[in-house]
């Protein structure tokens, strides 16, 4: 039998939900509860307590509870494209109530909190926790090396502009790569050179021999979850780029920007393997935490006060730190535990639509095609045989199949590292979509392969 408190939540629900109580409607007084349950106050008063724990309701003081307007909802698609362009996940409403009770919280704290006075590092009540938190991705650092940034791109803005100790100027990019850094590094007039990126990873030899020829200020790499290819390096590549740096005076800027869900064994971060003195590491929660753009940077100690210095002047033209409330946000996530909760729902989630996808890979081959990637994150990348229009392909998925892909070609900084595919992302997607997107790109694969 239900307890009396239980009874009135389920009630309240139910009314809520039929629209017997409108958004704003002021609900029965604690004194009228009471008298309709046969209950005590503290009964009534805990029953209220939990469903403003479920953001059902909220409390005026001296007015009393009242409903709360509509609850946000999943942003809406035209379930007629399927969407495999884009990075940037749709997560169901189970997530919402978990983020409006860090949000209220993190409200209250901002409330009686000032951002004066630590702006380049971040809040920190926040920075004091990210030692322990990032302790358990084997990331070794104390709070004077971290900071707390609005995302991975303001940092590597600051990275690509401020001088270096090595005394070296070219930015040595994985190709392909985060098709915005590419367009980035071009639109700046940076020094770049590629290094060719595939299924296993770089070749080491290649980059020692890029290392060892060539004046390499950093190394952009994104170890696991590769964008656009979905792919991982194994435990021996990690040790090898780690050992290169420290050999040849080469600094690894170290994206782990999906470092919280990781699919196999694949070891840690670089930075675990390192002399610490070559190595920035980058982890950001946009892909887990869509709702809020934040991320960390561990910046090496003797780079401190020439990074501290461009991050102040980075003011001028751009804003480096996130909110008060995102930090805050995420501080409550981490504090409460809710951040773990969270990262093993989206790891389930994940879980089942990269088991799909990769059930349709092996069809490719019928077509002259390969799939690589789908073992971690949300990529992965479909070669096209060489006598097949990359941009026509694209454009006949689009209007002729109702799918939205990205071409591969925006993945490369130029046409010397060009492999002709797609990119395919599962981030908006259902197992369902999947099922149905993938047999979809093989079939007009086909048809242009029979023109």
């Amino acid at each position: 039998m239900k307890k009396a408190y239980e009874r009135i939540v389920d009630d309240m629900e139910t009314f809520i939900q039929e629209g017997r109580f409108r958004q704003c409607h002021r609900l029965p007084s604690i004194r009228e509860l009471c008298a309709n349950y046969q209950c005590s106050k503290n009964t009534a008063v805990k029953a209220y307590d939990i469903l403003k724990s479920k953001h059902l309701i909220y409390s005026v003081p001296q007015s009393g509870c009242y409903v709360v307007e509509n609850r946000p909802k999943t942003e809406q698609t035209n379930t007629a494209i399927i969407d495999f362009s884009r990075g940037n996940p749709l997560f169901s409403n189970i997530y919402i109530p978990d983020l409006k009770h860090c949000l209220d919280r993190a409200v209250d704290i901002c409330s009686t909190n000032s951002f004066a006075g630590h702006k380049l590092y971040g809040v920190p009540s926040l920075r004091n926790l990210l030692p322990k938190y990032l302790a358990d991705f084997q990331v070794f650092t104390t709070v004077d090396n971290i900071f707390v940034n609005l995302g991975v791109q303001q940092v590597l803005n600051i990275l690509n502009q401020m001088p270096f100790p090595n005394k070296k100027d070219i930015i040595l990019v994985e190709q392909p790569t985060f098709r915005y850094y590419n367009n980035f590094l071009k639109i700046n007039g940076v020094k770049i050179l590629g290094i060719p990126r595939d299924k296993d990873g770089v070749d080491i030899d290649l980059l020692e021999a890029i290392f060892k020829k060539e004046k390499i200020k950093f190394f952009y790499t994104v170890p696991s979850s590769h964008n656009p290819l979905g792919t991982c390096y194994n435990k021996e590549q990690r040790k090898a780029i780690a050992r290169l740096a420290e050999k040849y005076d080469v600094y690894i800027v170290e994206d782990d920007y999906f470092g919280d869900i990781i699919f196999g064994n694949y070891g840690d971060p670089i930075y675990s393997y390192g002399d610490h003195k070559h190595h920035i590491y980058l982890k950001s929660f946009i892909k887990i935490i869509p709702w809020i753009r934040i991320g960390i940077t561990v910046v090496p100690s003797h780079l401190l006060p020439i990074f501290t210095e461009h991050v102040r002047y980075s003011y001028y033209y751009s804003y480096f730190s996130p909110s008060l409330v995102s930090q805050s946000t995420l501080e409550i996530y981490i504090r409460s535990n809710l951040l773990k909760k969270h990262v093993s729902s989206v790891k389930n989630e994940l879980s089942s639509r990269l088991e799909c996808l990769k059930t349709h890979f092996v069809d490719a081959a019928k077509f002259e095609g390969e799939w690589l990637g789908g073992e971690s994150g949300f990529y992965s990348y479909l070669k096209l045989p060489d006598h097949i229009s990359e941009p026509q392909f694209v454009e006949n998925l689009k209007r002729r199949r109702g799918i939205l892909v990205t071409p591969g070609m925006d993945c490369f900084v130029n046409s010397h590292y060009y492999k002709k595919g797609i990119r395919l992302s599962v981030a908006r997607t259902t197992v369902a979509d999947i099922n149905k997107g993938i047999p979809e790109i093989h079939n007009e694969l086909m048809r242009m392969l029979l023109l």
